[in-house]
């Protein structure tokens, strides 16, 4: 297979009375042909004409503007979306990866059998499309990044059956919590209600009103 999803997460801490959505940070990174989708990501720099787009009160701690190697999102919420949501993408559907708490999402786009990767900084138009960062109003039309239907569903199989495989070995206890059950599709009940109602495909995040 000549793309792979890498996910390394934090020696996991199983406190029951924590939400466990805000205690597994994870890093994930897209690997094709033994190239990352983040290889090629050069942070905006004040002398940068993408630049202006960031208002100077925005600009430290902005998620463009310092170096990526992955993307960040909580373990357990984006193995959920990937496995019931993303690995059932259909063509002209637009598949939004991300959390609440973070800036940024990673978007797939899928036109026919392709699926075009993108990095999008929240409720702004700036996005990276694994060669560039550039500045639209919409989600771009291509990226450079990009991978079959077939092998994206591929590679979240196998990224989740090794994590389930881990946890199962190394955290049994884990594998009992609700959250857990939902996201490795464990949970009947739950993928019955949302075989009827379809999973979300969580929209990719609007301007601000002051930046349209």
């Amino acid at each position: 297979m000549t793309f792979r999803i890498e996910a390394a997460y934090k020696k996991l801490s199983f406190e029951p009375e924590e939400d466990i959505y805000e205690f597994y940070d994870t890093k994930i990174d897209l690997i094709k042909n033994e190239r990352s989708f983040f290889g090629n990501f050069q942070p905006i720099t004040h002398e940068s004409e993408l630049a202006k787009y960031i208002n100077h009160y925005n600009w430290d701690g902005n998620a463009f503007t310092y170096s990526h190697d992955s993307a960040n999102f909580p373990l357990f919420s984006m193995v959920l979306d990937m496995n019931l949501g993303l690995s059932n993408i259909r063509p002209n559907q637009v598949f939004v990866l991300t959390h609440d708490a973070y800036q940024s999402e990673l978007v797939f786009k899928r036109q026919g059998e392709d699926i075009h990767i993108f990095y999008h900084l929240k409720y702004f138009g700036l996005w990276y499309d694994g060669s560039q960062i550039m500045f639209t109003r919409k989600i771009p039309e291509t990226s450079t990044f990009v991978v079959s239907a077939n092998e994206l569903i591929e590679a979240i199989e196998e990224m989740i059956f090794h994590l389930q495989e881990y946890l199962s070995i190394h955290q049994p206890e884990i594998m009992k919590e609700p959250l857990v059950q939902r996201s490795f599709g464990l949970d009947q009940y739950f993928n019955e209600i949302y075989a009827e109602r379809g999973f979300p495909t969580h929209g990719i995040s609007d301007w601000d009103d002051e930046e349209k």
